[in-house]
């Protein structure tokens, strides 16, 4: 079982490293560096020499690059946003909070997260509808730790409250959800074992936090993979294909598929036909006798 973070705040080469670090120390087995645009491009250009740096580690830890878009003030700029970036970057999430913009996301299949659709709100920022557009769209919520540990008092509980709420619609639509630490600092960072233990005290159940952390953000992963030769939802383009049937041309079912044709094929070759009923045979036979011009007329009158 692999842990996955999914959202941790990249900024510069020295804290990209710390915090890598401080997550593989922690037992985390992959995690995704998020970035606003402005920084996105310049975090690409030292993403080899921070692998290169953590493959040195004594624990080395999957580490990716991912696109956060957190200044969009409506849904049509949202969708500009999307347009603009979903091509440069594997892993591309929205900051919710206005209800407007938690839709937009949801319906919005080139769009992999919602991250916190509770933000700034007092309630969830989720309901039956957003709920359903996720499932259709294969949109994942996220829950981000650090709004719990961040927060006292009433507004934590609010947080709480909204994660319950959001966790209610999850059992019931079967969106997906994907559990984060949102790690800002090295003060942000906890161990797998403290993040299972506080979702547990929410009210997660283990086959939920074991989705949150690995079943979902694996089938981002798996999803992205393909996602440049998607037509659309279910169906892609396969590379050096040039007719249905090369699909098949190295797939060693192919081969069972063709004796299965055949074997059938000889099966019907070898039928009795003195096993057909005799009764079928004579409406066949007549047929000779049906005056078909007095049938004619009769549609004609």
């Amino acid at each position: 079982m692999k842990f996955h973070d999914l959202n941790i705040r990249g900024q510069y080469f020295g804290n990209d490293l710390k915090l890598v670090k401080e997550a593989s120390r922690f037992g985390w087995d992959y995690v995704n560096l998020n970035y606003y645009p402005e920084y996105f491009k310049r975090a690409l250009d030292y993403k080899s020499d921070l692998i290169d740096k953590i493959n040195d580690f004594e624990n080395p830890i999957e580490i990716n690059m991912g696109l956060n878009i957190v200044k969009a003030k409506n849904p049509n700029e949202v969708r500009k946003l999307v347009n603009k970036y979903r091509n440069k970057t594997s892993y591309l999430s929205v900051l919710g909070g206005d209800l407007k913009i938690n839709r937009g996301v949801c319906e919005n299949i080139k769009i992999d997260v919602l991250s916190r659709p509770y933000y700034k709100r007092h309630d969830s920022g989720m309901n039956h509808v957003l709920a359903k557009e996720a499932v259709k769209n294969n949109v994942a919520i996220e829950l981000c730790f650090r709004d719990i540990l961040n927060q006292h008092l009433k507004y934590r509980a609010n947080v709480i409250a909204s994660f319950k709420e959001i966790l209610k619609f999850h059992r019931k639509f079967k969106f997906p959800i994907i559990l984060t630490t949102d790690s800002k600092s090295l003060y942000d960072m906890r161990s797998t074992r403290d993040i299972v233990a506080v979702f547990k005290c929410i009210g997660f159940t283990n086959e939920e936090i074991y989705n949150g952390f690995c079943k979902y953000p694996q089938e981002i992963r798996d999803f992205n993979k393909d996602r440049k030769n998607m037509v659309i939802k279910g169906v892609k383009v396969i590379e050096g294909a040039t007719d249905f049937t090369d699909v098949y041309k190295n797939d060693e079912d192919s081969k069972d598929f063709e004796d299965m044709f055949c074997d059938n094929l000889e099966e019907s070759d070898s039928m009795d036909l003195s096993d057909i009923d005799d009764g079928g045979l004579e409406e066949l036979n007549n047929l000779d006798d049906i005056d078909f011009e007095d049938l004619k007329g009769d549609f004609d009158e």
